[in-house]
């Protein structure tokens, strides 16, 4: 990996970090680090276009919220920042992916999607009301479908090949 993808991989998991204990009470944060992100960016313009794949992950976390998979005190504004911040790395320092099979790329979602949620409720970010068990499934279900299509529309918005 090129130094700008550790740059941001090392980026992205301090933006994690701030979104999930800070929560709300973080969002000027994360909006300051996400304009220094475009400040950085090697790729800025295409960066910006990869931003509404964003939208996908609202519209599943909202669906799971729905579904009563997982609730918040408040509505999370800091959820919807962190899925800006997780695109982004879809075409930098999570570029490795494109080259496995999507059933490993489904597989990597599943495991890494649901434990992204499973720590951000071990932190206090999130609620499971049906409990860890039930929860895990339709997490595991939703990121492993979601990650490969988040990987095929980054690379066809980036113009590159698949």
């Amino acid at each position: 990996m090129s130094r700008w993808q550790w740059f941001q991989l090392l980026g992205f998991q301090g933006f994690w970090w701030v979104a999930v204990l800070g929560e709300n009470s973080g969002i000027s944060l994360l909006i300051a680090l996400l304009a220094l992100y475009f400040i950085a960016s090697p790729t800025r313009l295409t960066d910006l276009k990869v931003l509404p794949l964003a939208l996908l992950g609202w519209a599943l976390d909202g669906l799971l919220t729905l579904m009563g998979v997982f609730s918040f005190t408040s509505w999370p504004l800091w959820l919807g920042l962190l899925w800006l911040g997780f695109v982004l790395t879809l075409g930098h320092s999570l570029r490795w992916l494109r080259s496995w099979p999507r059933y490993a790329q489904a597989a990597v979602g599943a495991v890494a999607g649901t434990a992204s949620y499973v720590a951000g409720w071990r932190l206090g970010a999130v609620n499971l009301p049906l409990g860890l068990v039930m929860s895990v499934l339709p997490l595991a279900l939703s990121w492993g479908a979601l990650l490969p299509w988040l990987i095929l529309w980054d690379q066809r918005i980036r113009k590159e090949p698949t």
